[in-house]
C-alpha cells in the first residue's frame, strides 16, 4: 500500500539507509569524476548549466562584518575544488585560442600549427570531447589546459591555476588563502620596486652622471639604445641616491629593505647597495624585474654584485635572459648556456636569440629543469643543451660541475631524460674561440669580433665524453702511472651515459685507448675495476651514512668494505653466471640487472 505521508528529505535518507543493511554487499561509492559521461559534463558545462543539474548550493556571500566573500560551490556535500571551477568556466579551446590561431573550430577537433616546435604543416588538435590537446608531429605531447599553459609560459601547476582562475574570472583560494594573498600582494610590490629601480638607473645613465659609464658600454659595443632595450643602467656614485629617490615618491619601505636594493650599514643606517657600478636588470621568464646585477666601474671588488635571493629571486633557479630566449629555443630544439650578463645582451643584439646566462655561477640542476620546460619533445631530433662557457680556468671548472650536475640530474645512461619526457636531452660542450694569438675569448669577445666564428664552435660542440677525456689527458701527465690513474678516473663514470656494447662505445673507447697507447680490451678491463672500486666506496659512503641517519641500528661492530674483485675471481663469476643461465631458465630472471660491460673477457661478453 502506498503511504499518504508526503516523502521529506529525512525520510528518504533514512530509506536509503534501510535498504543498504539488507543488501549482502556494500554498495561501492563511485567517485563523482570516474566515470567518463560525468567528466565530459563537467568539462563541458557552464557554470550555469550546473547549476541546473546538479545538487548545487553556495555559501553566504557576505562575512559577518559585512565584507565580500567568495562563493564556494559545493556538489552533492563536497566541496567543489578551484581546478574543477575552472574547468567547469573554461573549455581547452578557451585556452589555447590565447596562444595560437585554431582553424576548423566548427569541428570536433580543431587544429593549428604547434607552438612547440617549426612546423608548416598543423599536426597540433584539440579533443572537444576530452577538454584536451595533442601535437601528433614532433613533439608528441598533449594533456589539459593545466599542461598547456605551464608548458607554454614555463611555469609551475600552481601559477598556471593561478592564471586561469583569473581568466575565468575566479579569484584564487588556495588552502591558506590569507597567506597566499600575502604572497601575491609581497611580490607585486617587489616586482613594482625593482621596476622603479630600474626607471631610475636608466634615467641615470642617460643623464651627466652616467656619460663615463655610458662611454664604457660603447666600448663593449653597447650603445644608449641597446642599454635601455637590455635594462642597462647606472648606479651614481653619491651617497644614498637610490634611497633618497624612493622616499620622494614614498615607495614601499617594507619592500623596498626585502628587494635587496639597500643594505644597513655598521652604523645602522641604510644605504644603496649599488653605488658607481653599471646596474643590469634580472626578469623572470615573464619579463618581470626581479633583481638586479650590477658591475663596477673601477677596480673595486668584487667585480660584479647581485641584489640578495627574495622571495621572488632565486639565482639558483633563473636564467638571465630567458623571457628574451624563450621562443627560440622552443623553435629551435637548442638553448645555449653561457656566464655573464654581456655574453647574452652580445648574442641577442647579434641574432642569436637562443642564448641564456647561468649568471655567473655553475649550472644548477633547477636551471637545467627550467630550460627543459622549453625544449621540444621531439625523439627522432632530440633537442641539445650547449655549454659555452668562459674560457679562463674558473670557466672551465664550471663546465665540469655542470657536466656533473647535468648528469645525476637528467639520469644515467640516456643523453638526459628530464620527468617524462620522451626525447633525451643532448647536453654538448663548445670549444672557446681563439684569436691568432692563441688567446681562447671569452663568449662576448668572440660573439662581437666573428659571430660566425662563434656560432661555427657552437655547431661543432663536443659530446660530454669528449669534452672530459680532453680535459682529463691535458690536466695529468698520463706518461706517469699515477697521472693515467687519476686521469682514468675522472673518464671513467661518464662511460656510464654511453650505452654498453655498442658501435659508440667501441669508438670512444678505441679514441681513448689510441691515446693512451692502450688496447680496447684492456681499457674495457681497467675502467670495469675501476667502476667496481668506485661502486664499492660509494655503497660503503652510504651504509655509513644510513648508519649515522639511524644510530640506534648500529651493531657497534664494522662491517667491512667488499673487496674489489681480483682477475681471477672476476673471470670465475663470468663464467658461472654463463653456465648458470645456460642451465638454469629462471637465473636468466636473476641476471636481468647484469649488463654486457659487466663482463671484463670480450668472449664471455659476446656470449652473453
Amino acid at each position: 500500500m502506498i503511504s499518504s505521508h508526503p516523502i521529506t528529505k529525512k525520510s528518504a535518507q533514512s530509506a536509503v539507509h534501510t535498504t543498504r543493511r539488507k543488501l549482502p554487499f556494500r554498495p561501492q561509492k563511485t567517485p563523482l569524476l570516474s566515470s567518463k559521461p560525468r567528466l565530459y559534463f563537467l568539462t563541458h558545462k557552464r557554470a550555469s548549466t550546473l547549476r541546473e543539474h546538479q545538487d548545487t548550493t553556495f555559501r553566504s556571500s557576505q562575512t559577518g562584518d559585512g565584507r565580500c566573500r567568495q562563493p564556494v560551490r559545493q556538489w552533492r556535500g563536497e566541496q567543489m575544488t578551484l581546478v574543477d571551477e575552472v574547468k567547469a568556466r573554461l573549455t581547452i579551446v578557451d585556452v589555447v585560442s590565447d596562444y595560437v590561431a585554431l582553424e576548423n573550430l566548427s569541428s570536433r577537433t580543431p587544429k593549428a600549427l604547434c607552438p612547440f616546435h617549426d612546423e608548416r604543416t598543423p599536426s597540433f588538435s584539440i579533443s572537444l570531447e576530452h577538454d584536451s590537446w595533442r601535437c601528433w608531429g614532433a613533439c608528441g605531447v598533449g594533456g589539459g589546459m593545466f599542461d598547456f599553459v605551464m608548458r607554454a609560459d614555463g611555469i609551475e601547476f600552481k601559477e598556471a591555476l593561478e592564471k586561469l582562475a583569473l581568466k575565468a574570472g575566479i579569484e584564487p583560494n588556495f588552502k591558506d588563502e590569507h597567506s597566499d594573498n600575502r604572497r601575491r600582494s609581497r611580490s607585486a610590490a617587489l616586482h613594482e620596486v625593482n621596476q622603479i629601480a630600474e626607471d631610475f638607473f636608466t634615467r641615470q645613465l642617460e643623464g651627466t652622471q652616467g656619460q663615463e659609464a655610458l662611454a664604457y658600454l660603447e666600448s663593449r659595443g653597447i650603445d644608449a639604445q641597446t642599454a635601455r632595450r637590455r635594462g642597462i643602467g647606472y648606479a651614481p656614485g653619491g651617497v644614498n641616491s637610490l634611497i633618497a629617490y624612493l622616499k620622494s615618491i614614498a615607495a614601499d619601505s617594507q619592500a623596498v629593505v626585502q628587494s635587496g636594493l639597500v643594505v644597513k650599514g655598521n652604523d645602522d643606517t641604510w644605504r644603496d647597495m649599488f653605488t658607481n657600478r653599471i646596474t643590469i636588470a634580472i626578469r623572470d621568464p615573464r619579463g618581470n624585474v626581479i633583481g638586479f646585477g650590477a658591475r663596477a666601474m673601477n677596480d673595486a671588488q668584487p667585480k660584479y654584485l647581485n641584489t640578495h635571493e627574495t622571495s621572488i629571486f632565486n639565482k639558483s633557479k633563473i636564467l638571465y635572459g630567458m623571457h628574451w630566449a624563450s621562443d627560440a629555443i622552443r623553435a629551435s630544439g637548442r638553448a645555449i648556456v653561457v656566464e655573464g650578463y654581456m655574453d647574452v645582451i652580445a648574442a641577442q643584439e647579434r641574432g642569436f636569440k637562443n642564448v641564456v646566462a647561468c649568471m655567473g655561477t655553475a649550472v644548477t640542476s633547477q636551471q637545467l629543469q627550467t630550460i627543459s620546460t622549453f625544449l621540444p619533445d621531439d625523439p627522432d631530433n632530440p633537442p641539445s643543451i650547449v655549454l659555452c662557457l668562459d674560457a679562463d680556468e674558473a670557466g672551465q671548472q664550471a663546465t665540469l660541475r655542470g657536466l656533473q650536475v647535468a648528469l645525476s640530474e637528467f639520469g644515467r645512461r640516456t643523453t638526459t631524460q628530464a620527468n617524462s619526457r620522451r626525447a633525451p636531452i643532448d647536453i654538448r660542450i663548445a670549444s672557446p674561440v681563439v684569436s691568432e694569438h692563441g688567446e681562447a675569448k671569452d663568449p662576448d669577445e668572440a660573439i662581437r669580433n666573428n659571430g660566425a666564428e662563434w656560432i661555427a664552435s657552437i655547431d661543432q660542440a663536443d659530446e660530454i665524453i669528449d669534452f672530459v677525456i680532453r680535459t682529463s689527458l691535458s690536466s695529468h701527465n698520463t706518461a706517469t702511472e699515477n697521472g693515467l690513474d687519476v686521469a682514468l678516473n675522472e673518464v671513467e663514470p661518464y662511460f656510464e651515459n654511453i650505452p654498453p656494447h655498442t658501435i659508440r662505445e667501441q669508438r670512444k673507447l678505441s679514441g681513448l685507448g689510441e691515446q693512451l697507447g692502450i688496447a680496447v680490451d684492456d681499457m674495457i678491463h681497467v675502467l670495469t675495476r675501476k667502476r667496481s672500486a668506485r661502486e664499492t666506496v660509494q655503497n660503503t659512503s652510504n651504509s655509513d651514512n644510513n648508519s649515522r641517519r639511524n644510530p640506534t641500528r648500529r651493531t657497534g661492530t664494522t662491517r667491512p668494505a667488499i673487496p674489489v674483485a681480483t682477475a681471477a675471481i672476476q673471470a670465475r663469476w663470468e663464467s658461472d653466471l654463463l653456465a648458470c643461465m645456460l642451465q638454469y631458465d629462471y637465473a636468466i630472471d636473476h641476471a636481468a640487472n647484469v649488463e654486457p660491460y659487466h663482463f671484463t673477457d670480450p668472449v664471455r661478453r659476446r656470449v652473453f
